[in-house]
């Protein structure tokens, strides 16, 4: 009878001892690399993590947006587009800020100049409503007045935002980033006098010509020029008084050009370059002798304008090193002029 032969499954046997040590060495092993790296993320591990970031961003925004003031749109300059501070109207009805009107709204010569006596003293003046103006948003001629209702209101809808504008502005004003005022006067004074025996052209009027600033610390010079008939028709005053007194039979006009010193400008559409080249550095006004009014005494006109200096609201910033070249050139160039003038300069051969 053949012998039967048992056949054992795998699951009804142990081991071998060899195989043991095997599998123990690859756990071993396995548990060593799970200590050094960390576990993989399972799906869910990585639905979890994008949820959290999620609600922390959420979070972070609802806090800044609860700090923060939504401004409304017809709350906003048109010409810098921030929130309105210390708001002007402007009579063709366009509303801005204050420091926006004084700095982009020309002031032009079309307008008459206003006839005052020869000893009107000059007196400050506001730039953005002390004067008459060319809109910045439509270039009418108009004037503006401060709006105190509307600033109540902002400063009540946005207590926050309206206390930083305010201290941009200040800000503004310390950095030199503003707009100064100036009154100009151009006229003569005049008295009549007996003629000269020996003056076959009978000048019986002794006339004084004058520019006169409200401020003098910042002009350069001012250029005269007179009637060509006259000996020494082109005139240069560095200092003041701006004037020349003559004798003479008649009137005509006089053209003074006032030039401002380097880092400042006319804040004017008739302002032209300066003779140096600077831009907007020079103002010409135009003046008719005057020998009747006032008791004869002459007249002048009185003009306001408006000066910037320092550096544009626009972010503009005057370089240093470069302006300080540009001065000291511009500064040789009228001491040459002043040597010619005076005949103590003679040019090399």
């Amino acid at each position: 009878m053949p012998t039967q032969r048992s056949v054992v499954g795998s699951h009804d046997t142990e081991p071998s001892p060899r195989r043991t040590r095997s599998r123990t060495a690859q756990a071993s092993r396995t548990t060593r690399q799970q200590r050094a790296a960390p576990l993989p993320q399972t799906q869910n591990d990585v639905d979890v993590d994008v949820q959290e970031n999620l609600e922390r961003d959420i979070a972070e925004h609802n806090e800044d947006s609860s700090s923060a003031e939504q401004v409304n749109e017809d709350d906003l300059c048109p010409i810098c587009q921030l929130l309105l501070c210390n708001p002007v109207t402007t009579q063709c009805r366009h509303t801005l800020c204050k420091s926006c009107m004084a700095t982009w709204a020309d002031v032009s010569l079309t307008a008459p100049m206003t006839i005052v006596p020869v000893d009107e003293q000059a007196r400050d003046f506001d730039a953005a409503t002390g004067l008459e103006a060319n809109c910045p948003m439509c270039r009418t001629r108009t004037t503006a007045t401060l709006d105190g209702t509307r600033t109540q209101a902002l400063r009540s809808a946005y207590p926050k935002s309206y206390a930083e504008r305010e201290a941009e502005e200040a800000q503004d004003e310390v950095d030199g980033a503003s707009v100064q005022t100036l009154t100009v006067y151009i006229g003569n004074s005049h008295r009549r006098v007996e003629p000269d025996p020996d003056d076959h052209a009978q000048n019986t009027h002794e006339w004084t010509f004058f520019v006169r600033p409200s401020r003098t610390d910042i002009i350069e010079e001012v250029h005269i020029h007179l009637h060509p008939s006259f000996r020494q028709n082109h005139l240069i005053r560095s200092r003041p008084p701006y004037a020349v007194t003559r004798l003479g039979w008649g009137f005509f006009t006089i053209t003074a050009s006032v030039i401002l010193k380097a880092g400042y400008t006319w804040v004017s559409s008739d302002a032209r370059d300066s003779p140096d080249g600077a831009e907007k550095g020079m103002l010409q006004l135009e003046w008719g002798l005057d020998f009747d009014s006032f008791n004869a005494t002459g007249a002048m006109g009185r003009c306001r304008q408006k000066v910037k200096s320092g550096r544009g609201r626009q972010g503009e910033e005057w370089e240093a090193e470069s302006d300080e070249g540009e001065r000291d050139e511009q500064e040789w160039g009228r001491m040459m002029r002043t040597y010619r003038r005076d005949g103590g300069y003679v040019p090399p051969a």
